[in-house]
């Protein structure tokens, strides 16, 4: 399969975002209000030592999740027939 191509013999130029009279006043405002960086400002946060969540019984909700889905998939099927 051969890719197709479109041979353009003039240059296409996307229309401005700005008319000129937008232009100058953005450029105007520009000088009068130039622009300045504001350096980043490092906020530092004390480290808390927490201990690890209980994941003990994490198989266990996770059945109980399971059976009770099926349970309720089981009843909607059950009603609709």
């Amino acid at each position: 399969m051969r890719d197709k191509y479109i041979i353009v013999n003039e240059k296409l130029e996307p229309e401005p975002d700005f008319t000129e009279e937008e232009r100058a006043e953005f450029e105007q405002f520009e000088q009068e209000h130039p622009y300045k960086e504001i350096p980043e400002e490092i906020i530092r946060v004390p480290v808390q030592e927490k201990p690890a969540a209980d994941t003990k019984h994490d198989l266990l909700y996770l059945l109980i999740f399971i059976i009770v889905m099926a349970v309720f998939l089981g009843i909607i099927l059950i009603t609709q027939i």
